[in-house]
């Protein structure tokens, strides 16, 4: 997620370059065809061109309402996480009196959520960006690893190798994690430890963080529809195409090297219709390994440190801060 108020040229020109360069290449050709050979009749009216703009514009608008929504959406699902977690610390402490076994429950949690965050980070090929310029900029963090690396090193850290042994193969760990406290509850019901209704107060928040990981993996695993995306590109690329044509007539009535003023003016709307377009494109997947992702470390990291203070822990992890001006 970023979080600086003003984007550097650098980050600017890693996803204008592409455009510009095919933009500036065409728009002098055009210019070199219509002034120098004297083609006019490549001319186009810019009127339709005008309105095929407008048409895109309220396109690529509503496409990226909806890549909102699903970034929002993402959010606010962690946001529920995070408020689940505190309660669920909470009332592990006032109902169960022995702090090894709090420690035991709430040290699983913290593991869960960060399970949980590994594997929504996993890439799924056809439901990843294929222009990767919005993960470019991240490529030297480490904060954003392969899955298998990362998820080993998490059971390491635990001091729990020989988990990840068993469940290395499976296809959903989390969901695996989760239901071992879901075991571990029950257990202590099964053990007095707890009462019917203590159980089911605790099995309550399990359920919850069930459906809150249910909607991260249904944003996961549903790309925005391919026929907005797709065709939010043709029309922006269409309409890119069509402009210097239909700048030739209007500029060249300017003067006589008003002609080449359709190169940049070509170049300064194609880069304002491009970015809207990329805007929506590198936000339609929130967790995706991008500049725009749910800052899912981060509230991970505030989770563990909120858990711990409750626990009346004092060796506290730091809180992860913003890497170029990026949180993760």
């Amino acid at each position: 997620m970023i979080i600086q108020k003003r984007i550097d040229l650098s980050t600017m020109w890693l996803f204008a370059k592409k455009n510009l360069i095919q933009t500036f290449v065409l728009s002098s050709a055009v210019v070199l065809v219509y002034h120098y050979l004297g083609l006019k009749f490549i001319a186009i009216p810019f009127l339709p061109i005008a309105t095929i703009g407008t048409a895109v514009a309220f396109y690529v608008g509503f496409k990226n309402n909806q890549a909102y929504d699903r970034l929002w959406e993402a959010r606010r699902i962690w946001g529920g996480i995070t408020n689940v977690s505190r309660s669920l610390t909470a009332s592990v402490m006032v109902l169960i009196e022995d702090k090894t076994i709090q420690k035991d429950i709430l040290y699983r949690h913290i593991a869960y959520i960060n399970i949980l965050r590994l594997q929504l980070r996993k890439n799924i090929p056809w439901a990843t960006n294929n222009e990767d310029y919005h993960k470019q900029y991240l490529s030297e963090s480490d904060e954003i690893k392969e899955f298998d690396h990362a998820i080993e090193e998490l059971f390491i850290n635990l001091g729990k190798k020989d988990i990840y042994e068993r469940v290395k193969h499976k296809g959903n760990i989390a969901n695996i994690a989760l239901k071992i406290q879901f075991e571990v509850i029950t257990k202590l019901k099964k053990e007095k430890v707890i009462d019917d209704f203590e159980h089911s107060d605790l099995i309550k928040f399990l359920v919850e963080l069930y459906n809150l990981q249910g909607g991260c993996e249904r944003i996961k695993t549903t790309p925005l529809f391919r026929q907005f995306s797709l065709f939010s590109r043709i029309f922006v690329q269409l309409f890119i195409v069509l402009l210097p044509f239909g700048l030739l007539t209007e500029l060249n009535k300017v003067g006589h090297y008003g002609i080449w003023l359709v190169v940049p003016f070509s170049l300064l709307i194609s880069w304002v219709f491009m970015t809207m377009e990329q805007i929506g494109e590198s936000s339609e997947n929130p967790f995706d390994n991008g500049i725009s992702d749910t800052p899912m470390s981060t509230i991970s990291r505030n989770i563990e440190i909120d858990i711990k203070e409750m626990l009346g822990e004092t060796d506290l992890p730091s809180k992860i801060e913003p890497y170029n001006g990026v949180l993760l």
